[in-house]
């Protein structure tokens, strides 16, 4: 297990070995959940990419992420 700081602005820098492990990159976006007193980091997957996944997933993540694609494009 590695630690963080969160920063006085509130961000934080993923280790070097885990970008590698999961490919991220600079730009890349993550989606944050919440959930019972834990915070996990999740790369933000193309929803027409989960063709086929529905079943497997959270609603309430799906949603939060067609909400943050809606505003985005109204910007």
């Amino acid at each position: 297990m590695q630690t963080i700081t969160i920063s006085a602005k509130g961000q934080v820098v993923i280790p070097a070995s885990i970008r590698k492990k999961l490919n991220l990159e600079k730009g890349e976006k993550l989606a944050i959940i919440e959930e019972e007193g834990y915070i996990k980091m999740v790369p933000s997957a193309d929803l027409t990419s989960l063709c086929g996944a529905w079943s497997e997933l959270d609603t309430r993540t799906v949603r939060k992420q067609l909400e943050d694609m809606r505003k985005e494009e109204q910007c």
